[in-house]
């Protein structure tokens, strides 16, 4: 039960990241779409794709973004949700252990 307890904690910290991670991730597509409409649509403007860049027109990479910052929010929702039900867990295994101490305290 302990080793559960302790995975489980584990799991949720690793969520606390990830949603962290997410965040900056939103922020970071937020700053860059605000600098980027404050362009003459004329600009040239290149998006990074793996180790290259490709021009592009401000409305795409601006669509892009807004795509990034969905998909991030979606996975901050599903995160949530699974951290909700690993926070339900670990209080389970807390209060299992507890009555496994009490138990056997109440043996002796």
């Amino acid at each position: 039960m302990q080793i559960k307890k302790i995975q489980t904690s584990q799991q949720l910290k690793i969520a606390d990241q990830q949603v962290e991670a997410l965040k900056r991730k939103i922020a970071h597509s937020q700053l860059v779409d605000k600098e980027i409409a404050s362009l003459p649509e004329e600009t040239r403007v290149y998006e990074g794709v793996g180790r290259m860049f490709l021009l592009m027109s401000i409305p795409v990479v601006r669509e892009n973004l807004a795509k990034k910052k969905d998909q991030a929010e979606d996975k901050i929702k599903t995160i949530e949700t699974n951290k909700e039900y690993l926070e339900k867990s670990l209080k389970e295994n807390e209060q299992n252990l507890r009555e496994l101490v009490l138990s056997k305290q109440q043996q002796r």
